[in-house]
């Protein structure tokens, strides 16, 4: 059993890097943990449609979308950069001013620069069903003061989760205008959670994972299209739990940490308003609820962190114009209902809150069987506050302000062997 997991471990790996190398790191873009680029072509309309085809990219949000790939093999690769500014404020301790102290209240820049890759594979088996690979990291961050020293290292100084996921996927047209799809989801997993023993210039105590963890989960979705240019589609994929094992330092105590990582539907539609126009729509629904704390098991003296996060929704607006036959421009707007609610729900190391997207985007067709997308988002997040007791004490209670703003560049490259044209479904 362990030399399977060691090998599958290669394999998805090996895949990944063989598509994009890159590391995803900074803040994430999605309520809670969640990473939402998952596609450039998407990401142009703020992801309204996602879930409704249009592209093999919307495989991820609704397997049935992978009903629309042509014949033979269809492949694209996707990639974000990400640019996002994050930084905390500590305003006051147990309700009264900071004292006087050498250590700074803001931790400076949290938040470094991102890659987030993904890739997608299509091969249309007969007329009805077709075999598909989606390869992604749909959940994952990376924080660290610039400041490593300010008052809120107490609550957390580095911070880490890395997610591999890859889902094997079949769709099946059950009749004309309805296809289904399911699949399975494989997910790697690792992690590292550190903070300020003692003081906010004392060592980094963490917790660091050793081999990760395998988790496995499904998915399954609808693609109706009722009428030619109308595409309405139903998407979910399920909740995964990690089991981490590692150390924690100082020392080399054995420990383990549980992540409880949330089932996710997502509802689109994509109607033709003439015949080089779309409009694009999408509501998403997250079951973050279920993630109540973050346990350190094994570790005396660490005390769980308590989140009680809330459910997470997304709601976004866009529409797609073909300008000629060789390019089509796209543009959306969304809003984002954040899990995190409220003071002692936040984590200084996610700056998460409610937040607003702009975005645009551009499709250009290189050759018959091969085209390239391109998208640029910028995204509003609100402030937040955040009330936090380290993990080693109920007291003292540090409170603050958390700002984030965030700049997203994305491109693609989608290439066609033997079939019709890259962008043909739905047009």
């Amino acid at each position: 059993m362990r030399n399977s997991v060691d090998v599958l471990k290669a394999v998805l790996a090996a895949t990944a890097a063989g598509t994009v190398l890159g590391l995803v790191s900074g803040p994430v873009q999605a309520g809670g943990f969640a990473i939402r680029e998952q596609s450039a072509q998407f990401q142009g309309s703020s992801f309204a449609g996602n879930g409704a085809g249009g592209g093999l990219s919307s495989m991820y949000w609704n397997p049935a979308a992978l009903g629309q790939a042509g014949a033979g093999l269809t492949s694209e690769s996707h990639a974000s950069l990400i640019f996002g500014q994050a930084v905390n404020t500590v305003e006051t301790i147990n309700g009264g001013p900071l004292p006087a102290s050498p250590f700074s209240a803001t931790s400076g820049d949290i938040a470094s620069m991102a890659l987030v890759p993904s890739s997608y594979y299509a091969y249309r088996l007969n007329e009805r069903l077709v075999l598909g690979l989606s390869i992604n990291s749909g959940f994952g961050l990376s924080t660290q003061p610039a400041n490593n020293t300010y008052w809120g290292a107490v609550l957390g100084r580095k911070t880490k989760l890395f997610t591999m996921n890859a889902a094997p996927t079949l769709a099946f047209q059950i009749m004309p205008g309805v296809t289904i799809g399911a699949g399975a989801q494989i997910e790697y997993a690792s992690g590292k959670f550190g903070f300020a023993a003692g003081s906010p210039g004392g060592p980094t105590a963490d917790f660091k994972t050793e081999d990760g963890d395998f988790a496995f989960g499904g998915t399954a979705g609808i693609l109706i299209e009722p009428a030619a240019g109308t595409s309405i589609g139903i998407g979910y994929r399920s909740q995964l739990t990690h089991d981490l094992e590692g150390h924690f330092r100082p020392g080399v105590i054995p420990a383990s940490a549980e992540i409880n990582l949330p089932d996710i539907v997502t509802l689109s539609i994509r109607q033709s308003i003439a015949p080089n126009m779309r409009l694009l729509g999408t509501v998403e629904w997250s079951n973050w609820s279920r993630f109540k704390e973050l346990r350190l098991e094994g570790v005396p003296g660490i005390n769980p962190i308590p989140a009680n996060w809330s459910d997470g929704w997304f709601f976004s607006l866009g529409g797609e114009y073909d300008m000629n036959p060789g390019l089509t421009l796209r543009a959306g707007v969304a809003y984002e209902i954040s899990p995190v609610d409220s003071p002692e729900k936040r984590f200084t190391s996610i700056p998460d809150n409610d937040r607003f997207w702009l975005s645009a985007g551009a499709t250009v067709q290189l050759t018959e069987t091969m085209s390239a997308d391109f998208a640029y988002s910028h995204i509003f997040v609100e402030n937040g506050e955040f009330e936090r007791h380290p993990a080693t004490a109920a007291v003292p209670v540090f409170a603050g302000i958390s700002e984030a703003q965030v700049d997203i560049v994305s491109a693609s490259l989608k290439m066609k062997w033997g079939g019709d044209r890259v962008l043909e479904p739905l047009k």
